[in-house]
C-alpha cells in the first residue's frame, strides 16, 4: 500500500467519522440544545449548590436523551426559558435557579417513569393481562385502561407539566417589580441619601 493510498484511506475515515458525528448530532439536536440550556442555567450558581444542581442536571440530561419526541424539545425549551428567566431576575436569582432545576428534575423523573412504564407495558399482550384475572371481557377492559393511562401520561408530560413549569418561571419573574437598578445598588442609593441628609 502506497503512502497516497494510506492518506486517501485516512481522509475517507475522517470524512465518514465527521459525517456520522454530524448525523448523530442532528438526530439529537434537541437533546444537545437541552444540555446547553442546562449548562447556561447552572452558570453563576453558588458553590454549595453545585453538587445538587449537577445531580438535577444529570437526571434532566438523561431524560432529554431517552424520552421520545416531543420530550427533548420540551426539555430544551424549559431549560433555555429557565436560564433566560434567571438572567432577568434581579432580586433572588439563586432561589429562582434552584426552583428551575427542581422543576426540570421533577419533569425528568416523571418522563423517565413514563418511558419505563411504556417500555414494560409495550411488551405485554392485553390478552395475557386478561388471562391473569380471568377470561372474557377482562382483556378488553385492561387494554382500554392501558390506553387511558397512555392518554393521561401524554397530556401530563407534553402539556400540563411544561405549562406548570413555565408558570413557575413567570411567577418568579413577576414576584418583584421591575427596577432600573439592581437591588444592591438601590440599597446603596437609599443609604447614601440618608447619610447625606444626616450631614445636612
Amino acid at each position: 500500500m502506497s503512502i497516497l493510498d494510506a492518506l486517501q484511506t485516512l481522509a475517507i475515515w475522517i470524512v465518514n467519522g465527521a459525517l456520522a458525528g454530524l448525523f448523530l448530532a442532528m438526530d439529537h439536536a434537541f437533546s444537545l440544545a437541552a444540555l446547553g440550556g442546562l449548562l447556561l442555567l447552572a452558570r453563576g450558581a453558588p458553590r454549595e449548590q453545585l453538587p445538587y444542581l449537577s445531580a438535577f442536571g444529570g437526571l434532566t440530561a438523561m431524560a432529554a436523551f431517552l424520552l421520545p419526541p416531543p420530550g427533548p424539545a420540551l426539555i430544551a425549551a424549559m431549560a433555555w426559558a429557565g436560564a433566560g428567566t434567571v438572567r432577568l431576575e434581579r432580586f433572588a436569582p439563586q432561589a429562582l435557579r434552584w426552583r428551575a432545576f427542581a422543576g426540570l428534575s421533577l419533569y425528568a423523573l416523571a418522563g423517565l417513569g413514563y418511558a419505563a412504564y411504556a417500555a414494560y407495558i409495550g411488551g405485554i399482550d392485553p390478552q395475557a393481562w386478561g388471562a391473569l384475572v380471568g377470561e372474557g371481557e377482562a382483556s378488553a377492559v385492561l387494554a382500554q385502561g392501558r390506553s387511558f393511562l397512555h392518554t393521561l401520561a401524554a397530556w401530563g408530560l407534553w402539556v400540563i407539566l411544561p405549562l406548570g413549569y413555565f408558570g413557575l418561571l413567570v411567577q418568579g419573574l413577576l414576584a418583584h417589580p421591575p427596577l432600573p437598578m439592581r437591588p444592591e445598588e438601590l440599597l446603596h442609593t437609599v443609604r447614601a441619601r440618608g447619610e447625606r441628609e444626616e450631614r445636612v
